[in-house]
């Protein structure tokens, strides 16, 4: 995140003027600048710093001269948890020697000054990146070795303050633990003392990593679980076998059952079905039995309120009350939410939809605005269920170039079947060959919610609900828009800001209206008028007027895009800045239907069995895996994680037994090992709840669906009506309701339960007998 940034060497593209106090080192040798460089000292005007410099630690950088007089850098460091992290970049001269840039999505421009350089012991260097008409200043401190002189560390001071950084933004870091003598401040001109990070001791390891060392792949293509979870798996077989002694069920270390639960998709009902049966395992005593816990879309948001608390399973009781309070309680503020958006927005390269629904529309369901991220999240030592949460690769689904399914655990993302993985806080980072060329912030779990939970992103009859939410967030905006402006030092009427609100209004409608089949052409003369009005009366590069045939809806869908496209485009003329551009992205996003989107961390990788789109493409849109299968079936079919049974509660509308037989059908496809699904015919309108599917060498299969005759009645509808995917978020009692049916489920089937796993564990032990004595026939043989 901002901690990683601020070990870059120096970023993004090249605008080669330079500010007038600031000009590169006659003479510039970039030859002899090849080699190690420490980072000494880092300082800059970001607001973000004062809040992060805590983390930072002292890193290495190896500078590789082209041929060219470009310049490759490597540069590792350790991250806050102790870990080495590594990134590659690649920066480009300019027509100034000491001057390089480095072409980014997220700057305007980004130049890199070598400002004062001794070769043999140290480097200054000055970056100022622009964006949306403001400036960042970035000044960084290398040398040769860890100890420079303090006549050095002066004048890295004195240039800092020079470019206008507050003294306490400049931070001299610590001598990278090879000695501990640097508790103490030093002084420098002006009275103001640095402070000095004391952080923990460098790792040799990571600071004496060769270039060759640096570039290796951070990209793991594997069938294999990560060591991390092959670790937990060994802890929690000790706690799973205790819990089904408990429960008379005795077994053997290695005879102890791999059992994963999943919980579907559904939205909100999802969230609270999937709470009201965890609970219900612990009262049970199941809860400590399960290995793996996964969800799909709504299933992800109680996961993501679960795992806030470590060891939740331990005091269930506690964080579901905590939950059950936030959910029926206020919602977030519209201006926390605009916060989180804006935050979104500035800090990473790629905006989509996925930013806009996480901010205003996940956070009205979960009610809360969650920064943790996945790794912070997760303990090692854990006594919960390992979590899996799933997405799917939108290009893979669409063009079925790609097996699709896609997963996040506290460790690893990636691929969950064609086994291509990175660390899970570099997801949204770029690649190159395996090696990571920027760095981007790890995604939150509000985004992650959002990521997994966006159902709406492939679901052409409920683009209308988006268009509402736009319109929705755009009235509102817009009512602050002359005040933000003004707060800025920009003037509301040059250029009319009413004139752009008006315009993204009547856009807004006129796509509202063909949906609906209404005929636009007012608003459509309205457009057109107010942006002739903004360029003085001179025509526009707008789509050309033609006949929309409001009858053929693919042709209406095609048309408005490109309108769309037009329209902000122009307006992107007059309105480049804070919070015009964020508008015009969210438009843009919404034409072209981006969801998700983030760098392909396979991009150009070579000499790995990997599907070639994966590895040709630079960027890939991830989207809600229940638009693909309702249930996160095979993040746990995956071969390394011999799982032997399957719970999955489905909390999908519609037809309960869909995702079970869809899955079932699509295992069928991929030769994957799955048991045979046969649901009684009766059973189709009125399910049960409880139903087991197994076979040979396959896994063993529990289908329970939410709604049945068994904790509804003849009342399944009604429950089905009360409780729709998308509907306002559930009143105390709504909640307290769900969560009793759901935990029904469970209470109803724990002898049931029992029985199918105590089954699966003594069919281990006869493969297990089986294959003892095998072994002893064969060494009486021999």
């Amino acid at each position: 995140m901002p901690t990683t940034m601020l070990g870059l060497l120096g970023v993004l593209l090249c605008a080669l003027a330079v500010s007038s106090d600031v000009t590169p080192q006659p003479d510039f040798n970039i030859k002899r600048m090849a080699g190690k460089w420490y980072l000494i000292g880092i300082a800059t005007s970001d607001e973000w710093f004062v809040n992060c410099k805590a983390n930072l630690k002292m890193g290495v950088a190896m500078l590789t001269p082209t041929d060219e007089g470009d310049l490759e850098m490597a540069y590792s460091s350790l991250n806050p948890d102790g870990t080495c992290w590594r990134m590659n970049q690649f920066v480009n001269k300019s027509d100034f020697p000491g001057i390089f840039s480095f072409h980014s999505e997220r700057w305007e421009t980004y130049n890199i000054t070598f400002v004062d350089v001794k070769y043999d012991e140290y480097a200054l260097i000055h970056t100022l990146k622009t964006k949306n008409g403001s400036t960042t200043v970035l000044s960084k401190l290398y040398g040769r070795t860890p100890d420079l002189s303090q006549v050095v560390l002066d004048k890295f001071t004195e240039f800092s303050l020079n470019q206008s950084i507050l003294p306490e933004n400049i931070t001299i870091l610590p001598k990278n633990g090879f000695d501990h003598q640097h508790t103490a401040a030093t002084s420098i001109p002006g009275g103001f003392t640095p402070e000095k990070v004391v952080t923990p001791e460098v790792e040799k390891i990571c600071l004496e990593m060769s270039a060759s060392k640096l570039q290796e792949s951070e990209v793991r293509i594997k069938h294999s679980l990560n060591k991390n979870e092959e670790e937990f798996r060994i802890r929690r077989r000790n706690t799973v076998q205790q819990c089904l002694q408990k429960l008379g069920i005795h077994c053997s270390l290695n005879d102890v059952p791999n059992i994963a639960l999943l919980g579907s998709g559904g939205g909100q009902r999802a969230m609270v079905g999937l709470l009201g049966s965890v609970v219900q395992l612990h009262k049970v005593g199941l809860l400590d039995s399960i290995l793996y816990l996964s969800g799909v879309s709504g299933s992800t948001w109680c996961m993501a309120s679960l795992y806030q608390e470590a060891d939740w399973s331990t005091k269930l009781e506690t964080v579901k009350d905590k939950i059950i309070q936030r959910l029926s309680g206020p919602k977030v503020s519209w201006t926390d939410a605009f916060a989180k958006l804006k935050k979104y927005y500035n800090e990473k390269d790629h905006f989509s939809l996925t930013d806009f629904w996480a901010a205003m529309v996940v956070t009205t369901y979960v009610k809360e605005i969650d920064e943790h991220t996945l790794t912070e999240q997760w303990n090692q030592q854990s006594k919960d269920p390992f979590p899996i949460y799933t997405m799917i690769d939108k290009q893979s689904k669409q063009k079925k170039e790609a097996d699709p399914w896609f997963e996040f655990t506290p460790h690893e993302a990636g691929y969950s079947l064609i086994g291509a993985f990175l660390g899970v806080s570099n997801f949204g980072s770029q690649f190159k060959k395996g090696s990571m060329m920027k760095k981007e912030p790890e995604i939150d779990m509000l985004y992650l919610q959002a990521l997994c939970g966006s159902a709406l992103a492939d679901g052409e009859e409920i683009v209308k609900f988006i268009w509402q939410k736009i319109k929705d967030f755009f009235q509102r905006l817009f009512t602050q828009i002359k005040k933000m402006l003004q707060e800025t030092g920009k003037d509301p009427d040059s250029p009319p800001a009413d004139k752009f609100c008006q315009v993204l209004l009547d856009l807004v409608d006129m796509n509202l209206y063909v949906l609906d089949g209404k005929d636009p052409s007012a608003l459509d003369e309205s457009i057109r008028t107010t942006l002739t009005d903004l360029a003085g009366g001179e025509g526009q590069l707008i789509f050309p007027v033609g006949e929309l045939n409001l009858t053929d809806k693919e042709a209406a869908k095609l048309y408005m895009e490109r309108y769309t496209m037009d329209v902000s485009n122009n307006l992107s003329v007059w309105f480049k800045f804070w919070p015009f551009d964020l508008c015009l992205s969210i438009i843009r996003s919404m034409a072209m239907w981006i969801w998700g989107r983030k760098y392909d961390f396979l991009h150009i990788m070579t000499d790995e069995p990997v599907p070639i789109a994966l590895l040709e493409s630079e960027t890939r849109d991830f989207i809600d895996a229940g638009l693909l299968l309702n249930s996160p079936y095979f993040s746990v079919l995956r071969k390394d994680r011999k799982v032997d049974l399957i719970i999955s509660l489905d909390f999908s509308d519609g037809d309960p037994f869909m995702t079970v037989k869809k899955a079932a059908e699509m295992c069928r496809e991929q030769n994957i090992p799955f048991p045979e699904v046969n649901i009684p015919s009766e059973d189709l309108e009125k399910p049960k709840d409880f139903y087991v599917f197994k076979g040979q060498n396959v896994p063993t299969v529990i289908h329970i669906p939410l709604f049945n005759v068994v904790n509804c009645g003849d009342k399944i509808e009604d429950w089905r009506s009360k409780y729709k995917t998308f509907q306002g978020s559930y009143s105390a009692e709504m909640i307290t309701d769900l969560m009793d049916v759901a935990g029904k489920n469970i209470a109803n089937n724990k002898e049931n339960l029992k029985k199918v796993i105590r089954a699966i564990v003594e069919q281990k032990q006869r493969k297990a007998y089986t294959k003892h004595d095998s072994d002893v026939s064969k060494y009486r043989l021999n």
